[in-house]
C-alpha cells in the first residue's frame, strides 16, 4: 500500500519496536494509487481489510497530524473520497471527554457525557460505513454505490447550521466646501510706507493672479459647457488683475500721484465686469430650468446686476423646476449607488415612482416684528414639495421598454427588481420570472408579484397608525408563487395627549383570511381593514407596536418585532422573536423559534405533538436556570453579560398538566440551541409530586463551541495587549500577580478567571498619586499611576494597572473649591471567580476632600470598585493537552507562546529532558507506575529557556505541586506508598542539579557543572556555602565536566559527609584536588 515514514519507505530498520509510538503513527502516509491497487487485488470477501486498516490508523492519529493518504492529483475520485473520509475520522477523538470541564451547574454531566459520547460513536460508525462501502464499490467497479455510501457518511457527521441574514444599509453624504477670500487692508505701517505698500501688494498678488489664470485655462480645456465658460471668465479676470497689478506697481515706484485714480479705475473695471458676468450667469441658470421670454430675461438680468429680488412668479417657476431636477438627480444617484454596492448581488434594476413638485404655502416666523402696528409675526412663502403620483405598469414579461425613472444595472438570473413607489395610487404587476421588491408608503396600492420570492415593504407603517385611513381605500397585495414577504417597516412610538394622538396601537395580520388591519386600543373594537393580502408566507411586524399575527395552516415565517401576540396555526412555522414582550402559540406542526438575546419576556405554547426547536439567542454561559413553575418550563437567562440588566424569562407553557396534587409531563418534545451551538434537552421527569417550583437538569445532546480557554498566568508580571480582547487564568499558587495594560484602549477588555472563591477576597485598595495645586482660591487635583490591589485569604494579591486614568477633560468643582476632572475607563477588566460570581472593576472610591488634605502616594479602601454583576458565570479553565511520550529517552520542548493548556505528559518509565518556557503548566505521570506495571519515569527539567534566572530560592514544592519560577508542575500523588515514585531533577541556568523529594517537600542539591567554576576549590567552597545557608545537599554530589588527570573512566563525585572526592568506577578510591581537572 506504499506505506512511508517521513518520506521513506517502511522497512525493518524504521519499524524496530514492539509498540509504535505516537510520532510513528502520525508520520505514516500511504500512496493512494497503491491503496486502490490493493483494494482491487484482494478477494471480494476481504475487500474490507485494507479499508479497516486505514480507518484504525486514522482513529489513532493526532487531530493535528497530516492526511493519512498522500495527496496526489493523479488519484481517482473514489480514492480521493476515502482520503476525505479518513481526514474526518482523524478529527474524531474518541478518547477525549466531549464535555469541557467548565459547564453550568444546571447541566447533568453524567447523562450529557453519555449522549455526547454516543454522538461521537455514531459519527465514527457512519464514517467507517462510508469508507467500507466506498472500498467495496471500488472493488466491484460500481462507483455509484460508493457515492451513495459516502452520502450516508456525510449525513452522519453533519451538524445543524443556523443561517442568520443581516441587512446592510449604506448612507451617502454630500459634502460641500466653500472658498474663502481674505482682503489685505491698509495698516499703520502701510500708511507710513505708502510707496512700498503699492509695490508690495503688486508683488504679493501678481504670482497668484498668473497662477490662477494658467490653472483656469487648463481647467477650461478639460471642462464642457458652462463649467468651461466659468473657467475662461476666471482666467480673463486673473489676467486683467495681473496687468493692473503691474501698472500699479510701476506707478508706485515712479511716485505718480495718478496711482490712486488708476487703482480706483482698475477696481471699478473688475467689479463691474464681475457683476455683468454674474447677472448673465443668473439669467442663464434660470433659463436652464424654465423658459424665459425676452422681457423676463432683461428683467432677471437687471435685477441680478442691481442686487434686487427676482419676480415672484419667476422664482416660483424656477423653484419647482429646479426641485424636480435635483430630486431626479438624487434618485438616479442613490439608485446607481445601490446597484453598484449594497444591492449589486440581489437587484438588477431600480424603478422609481413618478412624482411632481407642488408649491406649498409655508409660514416662516420672523425674528422680530412690530406687534403694535399689526405687523404679522411671520411671512408666507411658497416652498416646493415632492408629491408622488400614480404609477401603472405591467411588467409580467419584463420591464417595459422606455419605462421612466428606471435604472438597470448588471443583470443576473437570480437578481430582482426594486420598485420604489412611495405614495400615490399605484397598480403594479411585477416581473414574473424575477423577485420583486415593492417599497411603498401612502396611497392605494394594487401590487402583484411573480413566481419568485417577492417582498412588500410598507415604509410608512408607523405613520399610518396616527390617522384613520380614508373610507374605502384598501390596498391589495398578491404574492403569487414563491415565499413572499410583507414587512411593516419603521418603529412605532405612541403619542399621548397631543395634537397627533395615535389612533391605533398596531397591526392585525391574518395570513389565514388574508387581511391586514389597524388595531384599536379598545380590544373590543374590530380592526380597520387596511390591505387585502394574498399568498403571503412571511410577515415582519412593526417594531414598538402591539401587533396580532394569525398564521395560516401552511408553513409560515413570522418575525415579531413588537409587543406581539402570535397564533402561528398549523404547519412547520419559523418564528423570530425580537420584541420585548411576546406571546406565541405555535399550534400544530414542528415549529422553530429564533429568540433575540435582548428580549425581556417571551412566552411560548406548543401542543407537544411534534418536536419544537428553540434557538435561545444567548450563549450557554448566559443561561442561568431551568425550573418548573406551575405547568410551565421557565428558562432564565442574562440579556447581556456586559450589562446589569435583569434576567430574561422564557416561559414554555403547558409542558405539564396538573392532576390533583401532582403534575404529569405533557410536552417533552423540546430542543434548545444556544448561540454557541450547544443543543440541549431538559431532563423532565414524567411525574412531579406536588405543585411547588422545582429545578430541572439539562442534557447536552450535541456539543457546541466551548469558551476560548484563558491564557495561563504563573509569572508575577503580565503585559496585556491593548489591541484585542483577552482572557487570563490567575492561579491561586501565584503569590503576587501584576497586570499592566500596554497603551490602554477603551475599545478592548480583559476577563480574569481568578482561582479563588468570592468570599476569599479580603481587601480591595485603590492606589494612586495625587497632587494639589492652589490657583485663584481653588485647589486643582491631578492623578497619576492609578491601579488596584485585590488581596485574598492566603495572602496572595492581584494588582491591576491601566484600567482607569484621570479624565483628560475639563475640571469641575467637586465641593469646597476642589477642582477635578474625575475618572475615565481606558481598559475594562472583568473578574470571574471560582464560585461563578463575576465583578466589573469600576472607578476608585476616592474622597476628593481627603485627597486635597493628604496629597502624594495614596492607598485607600475601595471595596465598591468591584461591582458584582447579576447572574452566575462559567469559570473557564485552561484545557488539558495530553501527550504520551516514547518509551526511550526523549527531549520535550515547550513552545514559547501564550499557554492556554496544561500539558499532561505521560511517560513510559524512561528518561525525559523537559525545556519549558515562561508560564508553562505541566502535569507529570507514568501510567504504568500508577498501575504498578512499571517503574516511574525520570524527569529532567531545564530552566535555560525561562526569562527569569532560577536559583535554589526559585524552586518550591508543597502538596505535590512544584513551582520553578513561573513554571507550575503537578506531580503524582505520593500518599500511596506502594506506587513507584517519579524522579524529578531541576537543572538551573548555573548548571546545578536539584533532586526534588515530594515526600519531604525539599529540593536537594544533587549535581554541579564544573565548567561553571573557575577552579575545583571554588566548587567545594560553593557546596560548603550552600550547606551553611540551610540548603540540603545529597551525600554524594555528581560533578559534571570533571575528570582525573590519568583519564580514569567514570563519573566524579564529592562526598559531602567526609569532604572527599571519589569515582563511581572505584568507590574505594579517594581523590585529591590535584588529581582532578575541569573539562571545557
Amino acid at each position: 500500500m506504499g506505506a512511508m515514514i517521513n518520506g521513506e519507505l517502511v522497512t525493518s530498520t524504521n519499524t524496530y519496536f514492539a509498540i509504535p509510538d505516537q510520532v510513528f503513527i502520525d508520520s505514516l502516509e500511504f500512496d493512494p494509487a497503491k491503496v486502490e491497487q490493493r483494494i482491487k487485488a484482494v478477494e471480494v470477501h476481504q475487500s474490507h481489510i485494507p479499508a479497516t486498516l486505514l480507518f484504525e490508523i486514522a482513529t489513532q492519529r493526532s487531530t493535528t497530524a497530516p492526511p493519512l493518504l498522500k495527496e496526489s492529483d493523479a488519484s481517482t475520485v473514489p480514492v480521493q473520497k476515502i482520503g476525505s473520509l479518513l481526514k474526518s475520522t482523524q478529527r474524531l477523538d474518541i478518547n477525549k471527554n466531549p464535555l469541557p470541564d467548565h459547564l453550568p451547574a444546571w447541566i447533568d454531566r453524567t447523562k450529557s457525557y453519555g449522549m455526547s459520547s454516543m454522538g461521537v460513536g455514531l459519527q465514527a460508525y457512519g464514517l467507517y460505513s462510508a469508507i467500507i462501502g466506498t472500498a467495496e464499490a471500488i472493488k466491484k467497479g460500481h462507483w455509484d454505490e460508493a457515492a451513495i455510501n459516502v452520502g450516508g457518511g456525510a449525513a452522519e457527521i453533519g451538524s445543524l447550521i443556523i443561517e442568520r441574514g443581516l441587512a446592510k444599509t449604506g448612507e451617502a453624504m454630500i459634502r460641500s466646501g466653500a472658498k474663502t477670500f481674505e482682503h489685505f487692508g491698509r495698516t499703520t505701517i502701510g500708511q507710513v510706507l505708502s510707496r512700498g505698500a503699492g509695490l508690495m501688494a503688486s508683488v504679493l498678488t501678481l504670482p497668484f493672479d498668473l497662477y490662477t489664470a494658467i490653472k483656469s485655462f487648463n481647467d477650461a480645456a478639460d471642462a464642457k459647457g458652462k463649467e468651461a465658460q466659468d473657467h475662461y471668465f476666471n482666467a480673463a479676470l486673473s489676467l486683467t488683475s495681473a496687468g493692473l497689478s503691474t501698472i500699479l506697481g510701476c506707478a508706485a515706484l515712479l511716485g505718480f500721484k495718478a496711482a490712486g485714480p488708476v487703482g480706483i479705475a482698475a477696481a471699478a473695471i473688475l467689479i463691474v465686469g464681475a457683476r455683468i458676468y454674474g447677472a448673465a450667469r443668473t439669467v442663464d441658470d434660470i433659463d436652464d430650468y424654465i423658459e424665459l421670454s425676452m422681457h423676463e430675461r432683461w428683467r432677471a438680468g437687471w435685477f441680478a446686476f442691481t442686487g434686487q429680488n427676482q419676480d415672484k412668479e419667476v422664482l416660483d417657476r424656477f423653484a419647482v423646476a429646479k426641485t424636480y431636477s435635483d430630486y431626479a438627480k438624487a434618485l438616479d444617484s442613490t439608485s446607481t449607488d445601490w446597484l453598484k454596492n449594497e444591492l449589486k448581488d440581489s437587484v438588477e434594476a431600480v424603478v422609481n415612482g413618478r412624482y411632481e413638485v407642488q408649491l406649498q404655502p409655508t409660514r416662516h416666523h420672523k425674528f422680530e416684528w412690530d406687534e403694535a402696528s399689526g405687523e404679522p409675526s411671520f411671512v408666507t412663502v411658497n416652498v416646493p414639495v415632492i408629491k408622488e403620483t400614480d404609477d401603472v405598469y405591467d411588467a409580467t414579461e419584463g420591464l417595459p421598454t422606455g419605462i421612466p425613472n428606471a435604472l438597470v444595472g448588471e443583470t443576473g438570473p437570480s437578481k430582482g427588481v426594486l420598485w420604489q413607489l412611495g405614495g400615490g395610487n399605484d397598480s403594479i404587476i411585477g416581473v414574473r420570472s424575477k423577485p420583486n421588491y415593492f417599497s411603498y408608503s401612502s396611497g392605494i396600492k394594487t401590487l402583484k408579484g411573480g413566481e419568485k420570492h417577492d417582498s412588500f415593504l410598507f415604509q410608512s407603517a408607523a405613520q399610518s397608525l396616527k390617522k384613520a385611513p380614508p373610507t374605502g381605500q384598501v390596498n391589495t397585495l398578491r404574492g403569487g408563487a414563491g415565499t413572499d414577504t410583507l414587512s411593516l417597516q419603521g418603529k412605532h412610538v405612541p403619542v399621548r395627549h397631543g395634537p397627533d394622538d395615535t389612533f391605533y396601537v398596531g397591526y392585525d395580520v391574518d395570513l389565514k383570511s388574508g387581511k391586514l388591519g389597524l388595531r384599536s386600543p379598545d380590544t373590543a373594537t374590530a380592526p380597520v381593514l387596511h390591505s387585502n393580502i394574498h399568498s403571503i408566507e412571511k410577515v415582519e411586524t412593526l417594531a414598538g407596536a402591539y401587533n396580532l399575527v394569525t398564521g395560516s395552516d401552511e408553513a409560515d415565517y413570522i418575525i415579531a418585532n413588537g409587543h406581539d401576540r402570535i397564533n402561528a396555526g398549523a404547519g412547520d412555522d419559523q418564528i423570530v422573536i425580537r420584541g420585548n414582550d411576546c406571546r406565541v402559540n405555535g399550534g400544530r406542526g414542528a415549529d422553530t423559534y429564533y429568540l433575540n438575546g435582548m428580549t425581556h419576556s417571551v412566552s411560548i405554547a406548543e401542543d407537544g405533538q411534534d418536536l419544537s426547536v428553540i434557538h435561545l439567542g444567548v450563549t450557554l454561559e448566559r443561561v442561568q436556570d431551568w425550573h418548573i413553575r406551575e405547568n410551565a418550563l421557565v428558562i432564565s437567562s442574562l440579556q447581556n453579560t456586559e450589562s446589569f440588566q435583569p434576567e430574561r424569562q422564557l416561559v414554555i407553557n403547558d409542558v405539564y398538566e396538573t392532576l390533583t396534587d401532582k403534575r404529569s409531563l405533557r410536552n417533552p418534545r423540546l430542543l434548545f440551541i444556544t448561540e454557541d451551538g450547544y443543543q440541549l434537552k431538559a431532563d423532565l421527569p414524567a411525574v412531579i409530586n406536588g405543585l411547588t417550583e422545582q429545578r430541572v437538569k439539562v442534557i447536552v445532546v450535541v456539543m457546541g463551541t466551548p469558551k476560548t480557554p484563558p491564557i495561563i498566568v504563573n509569572s508575577r508580571v503580565q503585559r496585556v495587549p491593548s489591541t484585542k480582547h483577552s482572557s487570563y487564568f490567575v492561579a491561586r499558587e501565584t503569590y503576587r500577580t501584576v497586570f499592566f495594560v500596554d497603551t490602554p484602549d477603551s475599545h478592548t477588555s480583559s476577563i480574569l478567571y481568578v482561582d479563588f472563591d468570592s468570599d476569599e477576597i479580603t481587601e480591595i485598595n485603590a492606589i494612586y498619586t495625587v497632587t494639589s495645586t492652589p490657583r485663584h482660591s481653588f485647589s486643582y487635583l491631578n492623578y497619576s499611576n492609578t491601579h488596584f490591589q485585590i488581596s485574598f485569604k492566603n495572602a496572595s494579591s492581584l494588582l491591576i494597572h491601566g484600567s482607569v486614568e484621570e479624565d483628560p477633560g475639563k475640571k469641575t468643582d467637586r465641593g469646597a473649591g476642589i477642582m477635578s476632572s474625575g475618572w475615565k475607563s481606558v481598559h475594562s477588566f472583568t473578574l470571574v471567580m471560582r464560585n461563578g460570581k463575576s465583578y466589573w472593576l469600576d472607578f476608585p472610591e476616592n474622597a476628593y476632600l481627603d485627597d486635597n488634605k493628604h496629597p502624594g502616594y495614596r492607598v485607600i479602601d475601595s471595596t465598591g470598585s468591584l461591582r458584582e454583576k447579576p447572574g452566575k458565570y462559567v469559570f473557564a479553565k485552561p484545557t488539558c493537552d495530553r501527550r504520551l511520550l516514547k518509551a526511550v529517552p526523549q527531549r520535550v520542548d515547550i513552545d514559547s507562546v501564550s499557554h492556554s493548556s496544561v500539558y499532561s505528559l505521560e511517560g513510559q518509565a524512561s528518561s525525559y529532558d523537559l525545556y519549558p518556557t515562561d508560564n508553562t503548566s505541566l502535569r507529570l505521570s507514568t501510567p504504568g507506575a500508577a498501575a504498578k506495571t512499571s517503574s516511574g519515569s525520570t524527569w529532567n527539567i531545564y530552566t535555560l529557556r525561562l526569562a527569569e534566572n532560577i536559583t535554589r530560592d526559585g524552586i518550591n514544592i508543597k502538596n505535590n505541586f512544584l513551582k520553578i519560577g513561573s513554571v507550575h508542575i503537578q506531580l503524582p500523588n505520593t500518599e500511596v506508598s506502594d506506587i513507584p515514585l517519579e524522579t524529578i531533577n531541576v537543572i538551573v541556568s548555573s548548571g546545578s542539579h536539584y533532586r526534588i523529594d515530594p515526600l519531604f517537600e525539599v529540593a536537594v542539591l544533587h549535581a554541579l557543572n564544573a565548567n561553571r567554576y573557575p577552579s575545583i576549590a571554588a566548587i567545594v567552597s560553593d557546596i560548603i556555602k550552600h550547606k551553611r545557608n540551610d540548603g540540603l545537599v545529597a551525600e554524594l554530589i555528581s560533578i559534571e565536566n570533571l575528570r582525573t588527570n590519568d583519564a580514569t573512566p567514570g563519573n566524579i563525585y564529592y562526598d559531602t559527609e567526609i569532604d572527599n572526592w571519589t569515582i563511581d568506577t572505584d568507590w574505594s578510591r579517594s581523590l585529591r584536588i590535584e588529581n582532578l581537572e575541569i573539562v571545557d
